[in-house]
This record gives structure tokens, C-alpha cells and sequence, in this order.
């Protein structure tokens, strides 16, 4: 493993919605299917390195019990003691200069994890190396990666995981097996959420504003997110009577993380898309429709995505928000005239 990469000992973990995922890829070991690169898409916002661990042990478990690796076998060992020399892991680094991790995954940590990959194996068993969050590759350690791709190497499992598979270079995307670990079904959801100590309604309430994401869910409700919603409506509410300007909504905005502002964007964005659609969030006809305004929110919805991708509050985060939020109430004013 980069011995470079600061973190506490990383212990495997094993959520319900994973099942599905990791008995494809049991299936392919024990068929001896198992490609020479998989791809990981993962479809909610939750952390992929817990979630690594628990695939690369259970593929390298000699006695596993379904999807849970036994836990006792000298591979589980040392994974669970993060230190089984044959997975090296690639990962964002800590930048001593900014003080903060690094925004993406430079071209000398896909060298070394090369080097690696024809390094001779020291255990009869897979050799698996594995880069999270893949779209964070610049494009020169892509690049570099691409080789390494392109020719297998025998016994060598290369493993993708990524919150974004479109970041990744199309030349990369098409050599790899391509997987993805769904949200959880609703109920599978709730359950858990249940489980983790919520309530039924708040798990409906905060599994609705998570998009069905039962972490985001969860994490939401610690944040004290619903107050934040309420808070935000009544804000926009007056800055759309132009009783408060866009600097003042917009500061009060960037006071919270990051991602936290991006749910309420898109929660007030979505709400508009439905209603300048003639749709009310049942999809049932309404009476206020209007078609120009209605593609005018839908792109300004996709405009949203990119603008506020930036992962640190900062002074061009507030000038994207503003310029969005200005947008949206030109757009709303536009639909009532």
C-alpha cells in the first residue's frame, strides 16, 4: 500500500445494498471470470474506501462465508491490519502546503502503483491495486495509467472506484468491466436508517431529501438539515420580493459545507423544474406550465451541476451561487409576466 497516504487503519465495511455488487464479482472469481480491471461506479455519495477493503478481502479470502470474508485467513489478517503486500491503494494525499488533501491524484502515485503491478508477488494469490476516487487522475496520470490497462497482467486485479465514471477517459472507461453499486431499494433504506436509531418519519423525510441515499441520509440528519431547508425557503421567499439582495442570501448560504448548499440549490432548482413544467412532484398536470420557462430551468439545472462542483467555500463558489440564484429568479419573474 502508498505508504505515503496518511490515515488511520481503514477497517472493511459491509452494508446491505452491497450484496448485490459483491456476489458479481464472487461469481467471477469463482468461475474464473474475473477481469483484469473493473470499473466501480458508485451511485451515492458514500466514503469507497471502507467499501475497497471489504471487496479486496473478500476476494482474496480463501474461506469466505457468501459475501463476508471469513476474517481469520492469513490474507484477511493483514487486510484487516492494512498491511497485505500485495494491495497498494492510491488515494488523494495530504498537501503540506495547503494544508488541506490534495484535489486530485498526481501522475507519481500512478507511477509507483505501475511499479507494482510488476513488482513479483509475494503470496500465491491475486496481486490487487486499487485507486479511489479514480475521476480525481489528472489527466497525465491517466494517461500513464493507460498502458497498465490496456496489457494484463497475470494475477493482477486492477479496481476503478469512482462517484463520476463520464470524469474518466473514454480510452480507460473501455477497457475496464464496468460495475455499479446502486442505492439501495427504498425499504432496504428505511430499514437501515431505522436500525441507525431514526424514526420512521424522519427516515422518509431525510432519505426524501438525501435522494434516496440512506448515508447522505443520515449524515443530513446530523447536520440538522431540515432546519436548514426551512431556513432557506424563507430566505429565498424574501430575496424573490426583493426583501433581502443577493449578497446577503448568498452569504448566509456559504456559511455551511459545501455539499450542504448544493442540496438546497438544486432542492429550490428542482421545485421550479416541476412547477414551470405544469407537474407537481407526482408528475400529476398542473395548470401553470410554461414551456419557455421550463427549458430555461432545465438547463439552468445542468448549469448548476458544473458551477458548483468547486470543493472548498471560497470567493468564486460565492460568485457561481449568486450568478445561479440570480438566474433562477430572472427566470421565475420571467414565467409570471
Amino acid at each position: 500500500m502508498d505508504d505515503d497516504i496518511e490515515y488511520e487503519k481503514i477497517q472493511p465495511v459491509y452494508l446491505p445494498w452491497h450484496k448485490r455488487l459483491l456476489d458479481r464479482i464472487l461469481s467471477l472469481k469463482q468461475h474464473q471470470r474475473l477481469p483484469h480491471a473493473i470499473l466501480i461506479d458508485l451511485t451515492s455519495g458514500e466514503d469507497g474506501t471502507e467499501f475497497i477493503w471489504h471487496l479486496v478481502m473478500l476476494v482474496l479470502c480463501t474461506d469466505a462465508a457468501d459475501v463476508i470474508p471469513c476474517g481469520q485467513c492469513r490474507s484477511c489478517e493483514l487486510m484487516l491490519a492494512n498491511t497485505y503486500p500485495d494491495f497498494f491503494y492510491v488515494g488523494l494525499l495530504y498537501g503540506d502546503k495547503r494544508k488541506k488533501m490534495n484535489r486530485d491524484i498526481n501522475i507519481e502515485q500512478t507511477r509507483e502503483l505501475i511499479h507494482e503491478v510488476h513488482l513479483t508477488r509475494r503470496y500465491d494469490n491475486l496481486k490487487v491495486v486499487a485507486i479511489y476516487p479514480a475521476e480525481k487522475m489528472n489527466i497525465a496520470s491517466a494517461n500513464s495509467l493507460l498502458k497498465t490497462v490496456e496489457e494484463p497482467v497475470p494475477q493482477v486485479l486492477i479496481l476503478l472506484v469512482t462517484h463520476n465514471k463520464g470524469k474518466l477517459p473514454i480510452t480507460i472507461r473501455s477497457r475496464c468491466q464496468i460495475l455499479t453499486l446502486d442505492q439501495p431499494e427504498k425499504q432496504i433504506a428505511l430499514d437501515w436508517l431505522l436500525g441507525q436509531g431514526m424514526r420512521a418519519e424522519e427516515s422518509e423525510k431525510y432519505l426524501e431529501f438525501a435522494g434516496g441515499d440512506p448515508l447522505l441520509a443520515l449524515k443530513l440528519k446530523a447536520q440538522g438539515y431540515a432546519g436548514l431547508v426551512d431556513d432557506f425557503k424563507q430566505q429565498f421567499a424574501s430575496y424573490l420580493k426583493n426583501s433581502i439582495d443577493i449578497t446577503t442570501l448568498a452569504t448566509g448560504l456559504i456559511k455551511f459545507d459545501v455539499g450542504l448548499v448544493r442540496l438546497l440549490v438544486k432542492m429550490v432548482i428542482n421545485a421550479y423544474c416541476y412547477q414551470l413544467s405544469g407537474l407537481d412532484v407526482s408528475l400529476q398536470a398542473q395548470k401553470t406550465a410554461s414551456k419557455a420557462a421550463a427549458r430555461e430551468i432545465f438547463a439552468l439545472s445542468g448549469q448548476a451541476e458544473r458551477q458548483l462542483m468547486i470543493e472548498e467555500n471560497n470567493l468564486n463558489f460565492q460568485i457561481q451561487l449568486e450568478d445561479l440564484l440570480i438566474s433562477l429568479k430572472q427566470i421565475i419573474k420571467r414565467s409570471k409576466d
